[in-house]
């Protein structure tokens, strides 16, 4: 089985797993290796994004200059690089009184729905409801989608393609996850993330060559599946355009939303991709919250036997 291949900024064959294989898919561009898709499914809250540029006018801070990175040069460029900013509600309020992008990506697992608008200076457009009406749509049939006939990833894949209409294909859902995981990050994790990515940084180098080969071998191929240098298979799989209309409770803001036809490809069973300083991070990631996770018992134990010691001294002064 084919191992993951990640050379950041060129291409990504990364199932993302914390272990084993999976299926993959095969992405290409500025953002391949440097982030992913957010996972949708887990979240409950709203984000609120700013272009980088329109932070720049309005005073906030990017990410890369709210803390101390002069010993982590590459994490610090890698931020540099997110094209959106995480702002909260009123920050994103002004800057579209102001005449300015912003965007809202919510979703809320308990009620399986959620949102994407675009404030351009001249109104919304967007939608916002169950993923269901969202998926049926998606899918050509107008059904709601149960949970058996919903893809791996598709609810992603739908808010992705529906960003990318809005904005004319400038930005994506991956720069929605890159802004969300630059917003998030923390110091004692500076370390080793720059550990990880001179690590990859070299793996990259050495890999580029079969990379490059197997983009080639991909831009040429005219069948929906084809062998690849290194050992892949990919197969492509093409998905129609449709136009995203208000139905059940799924409701669409300035008017129907014409999302173009897409493809991608996938390679299933590939090795999950974990460099040892990742591994060794997300160990570190791990130990931290048990220790954080064993402070807490031990407050609460020391709460409750303090709670014990007055009920008893209590009883014994009656």
């Amino acid at each position: 089985m084919p191992e993951a291949l990640v050379i950041p900024g060129l291409i990504a064959i990364d199932p993302h797993r914390w272990d084993g294989r999976g299926q993959a898919e095969l992405v290409r561009g500025a953002l391949a290796g440097k982030t992913d898709l957010p996972e949708l499914s887990d979240w409950k809250r709203e984000l609120w994004l700013i272009p980088r540029e329109v932070a720049r006018r309005l005073a906030v801070r990017p990410p890369e200059e709210r803390a101390d990175l002069s010993s982590c040069p590459r994490l610090q460029a890698r931020l540099a690089e997110a094209a959106l900013v995480v702002v909260d509600e009123a920050t994103a309020g002004k800057a579209a009184f102001a005449g300015y992008m912003t965007i809202s990506v919510s979703y809320h697992r308990v009620a399986s729905g959620g949102s994407v608008e675009v404030h351009d200076g001249e109104g919304v457009r967007g939608f916002s409801g169950e993923y269901g009406d969202l998926l049926g749509q998606v899918a050509g049939d107008g059904d709601e989608v149960d949970d058996e006939r919903r893809d791996y990833r598709a609810l992603e894949r739908a808010f992705d393609r529906v960003l990318r209409a809005l904005t004319g294909g400038a930005l994506s859902l991956y720069d929605v996850g890159f802004a969300d995981l630059a917003a998030h990050l923390r110091a004692p994790e500076f370390a080793a993330l720059e550990a990880e990515l001179a690590e990859i940084e070299a793996q990259g180098a050495e890999r580029r060559p079969l990379a490059e080969s197997l983009l080639a071998a991909l831009d040429a191929a005219t069948e929906d599946e084809v062998a690849l240098p290194g050992g892949y298979v990919a197969r492509r799989v093409r998905e129609p355009a449709f136009t995203l209309r208000p139905r059940g409770v799924l409701t669409v803001s300035g008017g129907p939303i014409a999302v173009p036809a897409d493809e991608r490809w996938l390679v299933d069973d590939v090795e999950a991709f974990m460099p040892a300083a990742r591994k060794a991070r997300i160990d570190q990631s791990f130990a931290r919250r048990r220790s954080q996770a064993e402070a807490s018992r031990r407050v609460r134990l020391a709460v409750l036997v303090a709670v014990a010691v007055v009920v008893c001294a209590a009883l014994l002064l009656r």
